[in-house]
């Protein structure tokens, strides 16, 4: 394992064990980085208050939600996903059109140069589907993010109980 693999890994590490305790979250906007990144950083896409939702035991689906910050100088094409904890995860979309509520997945979201996407409930999430086992709060599974135009990003994202999840 390469140094820089290995200091990425290792503030991974201190970043989450310093994040287990949801309450000292904040938001991120485009133009800055939280102080409270959960993040690991390859070739400037940076992943920021990453989460899995955890629900009551017995469930089989559930959402991941983060921010994907590009500082590159050309877009990031998310193109797939892949959990530690689920057979298979998608990314969705959640739109509100004439009256009714819909979710659907998409084949592609784009990360554009210089900015980024906020996956948050009711609007572009990461689903889950086939859990394994029970999510228990305070865990961290790892996501891996396929992009069309930047390298992959495995990062580990602690589960939140639906009960804490804090609205944005």
């Amino acid at each position: 394992m390469s140094l820089i693999k290995k200091l990425v890994f290792f503030m991974i590490v201190i970043t989450l064990s310093a994040c287990s305790d949801n309450s000292d979250l904040v938001e991120t906007s485009t133009a800055e980085t939280s102080t409270t990144e959960t993040s690991a950083v390859e070739n400037g896409v940076t992943v920021s208050d990453a989460y899995i939702r955890g629900l009551p035991p017995g469930q089989t689906v559930t959402a991941a939600f983060m921010t994907i910050n590009n500082h590159q100088d050309k877009d990031c094409k998310l193109v797939g996903v892949g959990s530690s904890v689920s057979r298979s995860a998608e990314i969705h979309e959640h739109s509100h059109k004439n009256g009714k509520m819909s979710m659907r997945p998409v084949k592609s979201l784009v990360i554009p140069a210089g900015g980024s996407v906020s996956l948050v409930p009711g609007g572009y999430h990461l689903m889950m589907f086939g859990l394994e086992n029970s999510l228990k709060e305070g865990e961290a599974h790892t996501i891996t993010l396929s992009f069309e135009g930047c390298d992959e990003l495995s990062i580990d994202a602690p589960v939140q109980s639906v009960l804490n999840e804090k609205a944005k």
